[in-house]
């Protein structure tokens, strides 16, 4: 009698990876024009830096027609030099996902990394869009409807590419913890949330700004009421933001902290600056004024309710990228 030996093979199936050559050709566009806007930024501060600003227009352009809500040049190059150190942080960790893979046969930047192809689609279109005004600054000229047009639209897409990536993370943290993923879910949160929140709160000041100097240029109001125009219009966006932070999105948005550092800067600024003070319209300067005190006062809100929701365990914790309010507990049976 023979006895046959049946050998049962239970190892994984082999997986094939392969590669989205579309989502890397966004990325490279997006990593191309990024270093552009990094050589025209710092080719105009050094170009105009060692000239005499008494005597030229300021620039980047947005200040060769300042208002009472514009900051100093130094000031918002610095503000910029912050976000590009921020955008190419993040640039770096979405490159190194093209040669990670997963075990469920896809690379990192395919699935589940929250920056995703249509991300890096409008982040390249922004770019694009953008990079012409730079261009602008750099020959010291300014067109009014083309400026706000560049401006409001890169705000619009850098916004839907940071509701993308929140609400890629959301429906992603199942596959982030399953795969272990833990530190990528803080870096998300850190380089992806935080560096477009940077991004998109000083597109949407010097959106404000654009919008003011061409109310200046119709002649339908004066420069001190376009002024306190292009403050409202910031008000409205701090308190827009304050209320999508602190009550509509606050277990989504809790860890995105950088807009209110941009706000902070630019206005702290503008109080500080010594120029200012001599300026003729005292009641748009104690209006700028009441701007950086609400914007004090908001940021300290976020920071209470931030401390009270995670000492409570209402948001995520550094112990668990979760939500401790929404597990259910197991039941014994």
């Amino acid at each position: 009698m023979e006895i046959a030996l049946v050998e049962n093979d239970y190892g994984l199936p082999n997986v094939t990876y392969e590669h989205d050559w579309i989502h890397i050709l966004y990325m490279g566009i997006s990593i191309i024009f990024f270093s552009i806007q990094i050589c025209q930024r710092i080719s105009i501060d050094i170009l105009y830096s060692s000239k005499n600003l008494e005597t030229l227009p300021n620039v980047p352009s947005l200040n060769r027609y300042p208002t009472e809500i514009t900051p100093p040049t130094v000031c918002m190059s610095y503000i910029w030099y912050l976000v590009f150190i921020w955008q190419a942080t993040w640039l770096i960790y979405s490159t190194i996902g093209i040669f990670r893979r997963t075990s469920s046969g896809s690379y990192f930047y395919q699935h589940p990394c929250a920056m995703n192809k249509w991300c890096f689609f409008y982040t390249a279109f922004a770019l694009i869009l953008y990079t012409p005004q730079l261009a602008a600054a750099a020959r010291n000229k300014y067109g009014v409807g083309i400026s706000i047009f560049r401006y409001v639209g890169t705000l619009c897409e850098v916004i839907i590419i940071l509701v993308v990536v929140h609400v890629s993370l959301w429906g992603n943290l199942n596959n982030y913890i399953r795969h272990r993923f833990f530190m990528d879910v803080w870096l998300t949160r850190l380089l992806y949330h935080n560096g477009l929140a940077l991004w998109a709160s000083v597109l949407f000041y010097e959106s404000c700004l654009a919008i003011t100097i061409g109310i200046i240029y119709s002649d339908f109001v004066s420069s001190s009421t376009a002024s306190i125009i292009g403050g409202f219009l910031l008000l409205f966006g701090l308190l827009t933001l304050s209320i999508l932070e602190n009550i509509v999105f606050y277990n989504s948005m809790a860890f995105t902290l950088s807009p209110w550092l941009t706000f902070l800067w630019l206005l702290g600024t503008i109080v500080f600056y010594e120029q200012n003070s001599s300026s003729s319209f005292v009641f748009i300067i104690w209006f700028v004024r009441c701007l950086f005190c609400l914007t004090c006062i908001l940021t300290c809100i976020r920071l209470c309710l931030f401390y009270w929701r995670y000492k409570n365990k209402n948001i995520p914790t550094f112990q668990s990228p979760r939500i401790y309010s929404l597990i259910v507990e197991p039941r014994p049976f």
